[in-house]
């Protein structure tokens, strides 16, 4: 293969968003040889049309309905022809010298499975962007009342990675999905997205793998890219997709006895915490009303109608795994 890179990126519901990436990925700001494949998720705002007419040299493969984060993925892997592919969020700008860095990282060293850039707002704060492998005692703390009294905080901590320094290039357990960059011949190896995971932790998974197969997953800061962020789903369907993989990821990647135990405390956890947010996010929702204050009392009321909806619906589904 003589191109460098294959850029592929999963668009749902963000064609300004799309608009700015691709716009950033002009083959001429960098100094290797790219193509880029968009696969639509069935956005149904126009994506086609913007992308077909502004980007014409852009491969574009749109979906009848929305396959999930993973399963696209897998369909720009099969169109791609780089050496090494790099999964990109719609949500981003890819800022100068940013692609050159992370195919060099992974062409000077072929112990390296997957490499991420330095991820920063639209206000230039740097993103925590790496993170240790989940664990059962770290999500206990993450999405149960446990953290409201500081159990298990030196767990959630470890796998957030609160001390990592982002200005330094390093081995890490996990990188964020929104750029992750990984070789062809990695992928041959470990197998790409498993698209059990419809959105949310298939980076993990991928990422795990990768390191189970002993390669190295790379923080690289010399290469930055700007990422938006949350801008495709709603909450509440964010809410249960997340759960959802997480629960999957578990399942996966634990041994029988922490399922048993670990995945139904992890489960009652979250439903005691999502009870607590229908009372306390419906009080706040009315008191606010009642002082005329709509938008926050708005907020508050769809909280507390995502709550309920866990509680009541998608509680069973996630724990069975439906």
């Amino acid at each position: 293969m003589n191109l460098d890179l294959s850029i592929v990126i999963v668009s749902y519901k963000c064609r300004d968003e799309l608009a700015d990436c691709l716009a950033s990925l002009a083959p001429e700001r960098f100094g290797v040889s790219l193509d880029v494949t968009v696969i639509d998720n069935a956005s149904g705002d126009g994506t086609a049309e913007m992308v077909r007419d502004r980007f014409p040299a852009v491969r574009f493969i749109a979906n009848d309905v929305n396959r999930g984060f993973a399963a696209a993925n897998n369909q720009g892997i099969a169109e791609a022809a780089g050496r090494h592919l790099l999964f990109l969020n719609p949500d981003t700008v890819v800022r100068d010298g940013a692609l050159e860095a992370l195919v060099q990282a992974l062409e000077e060293d072929e112990s390296i499975g997957a490499c991420g850039p330095q991820l920063v707002g639209p206000d230039g704060r740097i993103q925590a962007s790496v993170r240790a492998l989940p664990t059962f005692a770290a999500l206990l703390h993450q999405y149960t009342p446990l953290r409201l009294l500081g159990v298990l905080r030196g767990a959630y901590r470890r796998y957030r990675v609160r001390d990592f320094d982002y200005t330094r290039a390093a081995d890490v357990d996990a990188l964020m999905g929104a750029a992750l960059c990984v070789p062809r011949r990695v992928l041959d190896q470990v197998g790409r997205f498993d698209e059990r995971f419809f959105v949310y932790f298939e980076e993990v998974d991928l990422c795990r793998r990768i390191r189970d197969a002993g390669y190295r997953n790379c923080f690289v800061p010399e290469a930055t890219v700007t990422h938006v962020g949350g801008v495709s789903a709603s909450r509440g369907a964010a809410s249960l997709y997340l759960c959802r993989s997480m629960f999957r990821y578990l399942r996966k990647h634990n041994r029988a006895l922490k399922r048993w135990t670990g995945l139904p405390a992890l489960w009652l956890g979250m439903m005691v915490r999502e009870a607590f947010q229908v009372l306390a996010a419906g009080v706040s929702a009315v008191c606010l009303a009642l002082a005329g204050q709509r938008d926050r009392a708005g907020r508050r009321a769809r909280r507390a109608r995502s709550a309920a909806a866990f509680l009541f619906c998608n509680a069973w589904r996630v724990l069975l795994g439906v």
